[in-house]
């Protein structure tokens, strides 16, 4: 079964379009009001929005971010300074115009947007249903279309580890039949870029699998490279970025901050580690160790290019993720075409492989900072492990 592949559009959009267009990486994309303004968005042409999706990232609805902003139904622009109390008398206005920007514009699919809380708010599913989910669905039983709905359902690690909120969310989605699919978006606070949490990665892979079992479609959206292991479950699509604040939800984007951030060092996606590397360690295991950098490093015009440049490249050039998006498209590709079986067997070679390889490499003195060390891939292991003695086997 084919495994979709969405690009999680940031900033610079225009990398994640030339791949897509140009490189032939991806299904479609999932656009973000608040890296694209109104007028970026009606100017992208129509083959590009029939097989993409519009997030509208009503997540923080006060959010003073300019970009989201020119956008006439964000709540901060419809009620000229949000305030739960108020926007329960515009919520049908908001929900009016933004069906009617996505209709208009033409994307594959209908998304009906919701708020992020940060903790296990019990009134979470009271609250999404009052100020979007039955504003749209109201204005939707009065709309002419033909496109699937989706509903977006921003959680936390902590809401989807705790069983009972789990569920009491499940029932909550499976109730409206108008839906036909999930836009599952989860902020996990955590100091590393991969997911070491494997109590976590259970729960979200039960999670998505009885979204799944319930009869509708799924994607995760902000995925790092944990989204190999939901290749285990038939029928979720998973999505790609560039930047990290692509690859991991966080409400701080949608804070104004005039305070200056300090760019990362740039990193190169190693598929056979299932990791980012920082650019010059990689390039130490390159020089030093040729024949376990050829295990480690899928070769491709844009990684080869960076790789011979006298300079080491910066995060905010697009020749490593262009690299990425090549290099992870073809492992999705790799297993799209097995069985659901087949797909767990070469996920466990891949990570018993990616251990050795990166005990190989402490034996040979190369001490990886933090991020890029392997310290994700036993618990993935565990992980699947789990999920083939409950689900598959």
């Amino acid at each position: 079964m084919k495994i979709p592949l969405y690009h999680q559009v940031g900033h610079n959009s225009n990398w994640n379009l030339e791949s897509y267009q140009d490189d032939g990486c991806g299904d479609g994309l999932i656009f973000s009001p608040v890296h694209q303004n109104y007028e970026s968005i009606k100017r992208l042409p129509a083959h590009i929005k029939s097989c993409s999706l519009f997030d509208p990232q009503y997540y923080l609805p006060n959010s003073q971010k300019a970009k989201l902003n020119s956008y006439d139904f964000f709540p901060e622009t419809l009620s000229g300074g949000f305030s739960t109390i108020e926007f329960g008398g515009l919520a049908r206005e908001s929900a009016k115009r933004c069906l009617a920007f996505q209709l208009e514009q033409g994307f594959s699919g209908i998304v009906i947007p919701a708020r992020h809380f940060n903790e296990m708010n019990p009134d979470y599913t009271t609250d999404q249903t009052k100020y979007t989910v039955e504003p749209f669905l109201q204005e939707l039983s009065t709309a002419s279309y033909n496109k699937p709905i989706w509903l977006t359902l921003p959680l936390t690690s902590a809401m989807i580890i705790h069983e009972g909120y789990r569920t009491q969310i499940l029932n909550w989605v499976t109730s409206y039949p108008e839906i036909n699919g999930v836009y599952v978006i989860i902020e996990d606070d955590r100091d590393t870029k991969q997911i070491k949490n494997d109590r976590y990665l259970n729960a979200q892979l039960e999670f998505l699998t009885e979204l799944r079992l319930a009869d509708l479609n799924v994607i995760l959206g902000h995925c790092n490279t944990e989204a190999l292991l939901l290749s285990l479950i038939d029928g979720c699509s998973i999505t790609f970025g560039s930047f990290e604040n692509t690859r991991m939800f966080s409400i701080d984007k949608f804070v104004s901050s005039l305070e200056e951030r300090r760019g990362p060092r740039a990193r190169i996606y190693l598929s056979g580690l299932l990791n980012w590397l920082q650019f010059a360690q990689a390039g130490g295991i390159k020089n030093e160790l040729p024949e376990l950098w050829k295990k480690i490093y899928t070769p491709n015009d844009y990684g080869d290019k960076a790789l011979a440049s006298p300079t080491e490249p910066t995060f905010n050039q697009p020749t490593l993720y262009k690299h990425f998006f090549l290099c992870f498209q073809h492992q999705i590709k790799q297993l799209e075409i097995l069985t659901t079986i087949d797909r767990y067997n070469l996920l466990r070679k891949w990570l018993n492989e990616a251990i050795q390889i990166d005990e190989e490499l402490q034996k040979k003195h190369f001490d990886i900072e933090r991020h890029g060390k392997g310290d994700h891939l036993q618990p993935w292991l565990d992980v699947i492990n789990r999920y083939y003695r409950k689900y598959l086997g």
